[in-house]
């Protein structure tokens, strides 16, 4: 016999759980990549990720991707911010599937970023394997800088 709990949630019991839905859930299927970029980390070219970096599981759709800034990235020179999807060993799935060559204004105080490589928000997956995301810088290193990267995906 189902019941109602003290959250107000019903309970069903013996049986009653039914039949699955078979038109869908009422659940959201996006989960979030969440990362800090610092600008005085990044290098000239993407590093191979590391053994328990975070991923974006293998067949996902990247549906949309922001860089807030929480701190203005600076530089002595025309730096510019590109951000790719990876394979563990290093290898490249898209060099700036999730932004490339973003302007230093673009990234100063108070800014954000709706960032539209090939990887966002499209048609493709991210393809076979599983990929993790780098960025690196162009032009010229930063000498300050943070901005929160995230990324929202579907998984299969």
């Amino acid at each position: 016999m189902a019941y109602v709990n003290a959250d107000g949630l019903e309970i069903l019991t013996a049986g009653e759980a039914g039949v699955a839905a078979k038109r869908g859930t009422a659940v959201s299927p996006k989960k979030a990549l969440v990362m800090t970029i610092t600008g005085t980390d990044l290098a000239a070219s993407a590093v191979t990720p590391q053994d328990h970096d975070a991923f974006i599981p293998a067949g996902s759709f990247i549906t949309s991707a922001s860089l807030i800034v929480t701190s203005a990235f600076t530089s002595g020179g025309a730096a510019t911010l590109t951000i790719g999807a990876y394979e563990q060993d290093g290898s490249v799935v898209d060099a700036n599937g999730i932004d490339d060559a973003i302007a230093l204004a673009a990234i100063g105080a108070d800014k954000a970023v709706a960032c539209d490589g090939a990887l966002v928000g499209g048609t493709a997956t991210v393809g076979a394997a599983d990929v993790y995301i780098e960025a690196n810088y162009g032009a010229a290193a930063y000498n300050a800088g943070e901005a929160k990267l995230v990324i929202e995906y579907i998984e299969p």
